[in-house]
């Protein structure tokens, strides 16, 4: 059985590629398994090559280049790649994390025991400082092991062939600056009747980066998470997107209310992340633009 992992090798992440090529390394592939790992780099830094040659000497793997250094483009590549390939299953994952040694055997068994396409599991977080564990919890999804989704994150999630033989949904560039293409491409397969579930059991750990740990970082992931919400819910409901948009606004701005009655430290940061988005989707629909993603 061939399965091929994509993992996107991007510059501002090298610092990490040690840690996550070591990962890969640990990982478990049973004997009638043949795992291929495909690297998915920028031509500004082709001299990865050496590096996967010191460092991966356990798992096979390819290199493919994106001429556009952004994630959906770099996504799309590895998509275009599997049309043609005799592959049973494949995914995506993260090159500032750390893959746990059990997760291809983990996903390989959740695939086999529960009916589903596709596959979605859990990042956790390597925090310095304590208090900033708890705005993690918050902002990641919590879901209960083996439950039905609309969407998963391209930093962790498993899907078999149906996906990319069947399937003419690519990543959307437009949400290159932005970020949502993964949220924008799963719902589409969704929205296709595709079945999408989670498990807890593949789980994949984020790197420590100082840059996050600070309040502000989180006050800008969820406004942009608010503001790209805007567009999906455009792509996804067309005419009726801004009656969704709306509806949504309320919910959040409701559920912020509700959060901040119930005292306690995780009820007020949850009340703050649902402001936040709440205003990302407000100035959203001002046609708010960012420069960059954040």
């Amino acid at each position: 059985m061939n399965i091929y992992i994509c993992s996107l090798l991007s510059k501002k992440n090298f610092r990490f590629l040690n840690s996550h090529l070591k990962s890969l390394n640990r990982l478990k592939v049973p004997n009638n398994i043949k795992l291929k790992i495909i690297f998915v780099v920028s031509p500004k830094i082709s001299m990865i090559r050496n590096y996967l040659k010191f460092f991966l000497n356990n798992i096979d793997y390819s290199i493919l280049e994106s001429i556009r250094d952004n994630i959906p483009n770099s996504r799309n590549v590895f998509l275009k790649f599997l049309k043609n390939k005799n592959v049973k299953y494949a995914g995506f994952i993260d090159d500032d994390c750390l893959i746990d040694k059990d997760w291809l055997l983990n996903m390989i068994r959740f695939m086999s025991q529960n009916h589903c396409d596709i596959v979605g599991g859990p990042q956790y977080h390597a925090v310095k400082d304590k208090n900033f564990k708890d705005f993690y919890d918050v902002l990641e999804p919590n879901h209960n092991h083996g439950q039905l989704v609309k969407w998963v994150a391209t930093n962790n999630c498993f899907f078999s062939k149906k996906v990319f033989c069947k399937s003419k949904v690519f990543f959307d560039t437009k949400f290159a600056s932005v970020g949502g293409s993964d949220q924008l491409f799963f719902s589409k397969l969704n929205k296709k009747k595709f079945i999408l579930r989670w498990n807890k059991k593949s789980f994949i750990t984020e790197n420590f980066n100082p840059q996050r740990e600070k309040k502000t970082w989180f006050f800008k992931r969820n406004l942009r998470y608010g503001y790209s919400g805007n567009l999906i819910d455009k792509k996804i409901y067309g005419k009726k997107g801004v009656i969704i948009i709306l509806i949504k606004l309320f919910y959040l701005i409701s559920a912020a209310l509700f959060f901040i009655l119930i005292p306690s430290r995780k009820n007020y940061i949850k009340a703050s992340f649902l402001f936040q988005r709440a205003s990302g989707r407000f100035i959203g629909l001002l046609n708010y633009k960012p420069k960059r993603y954040i």
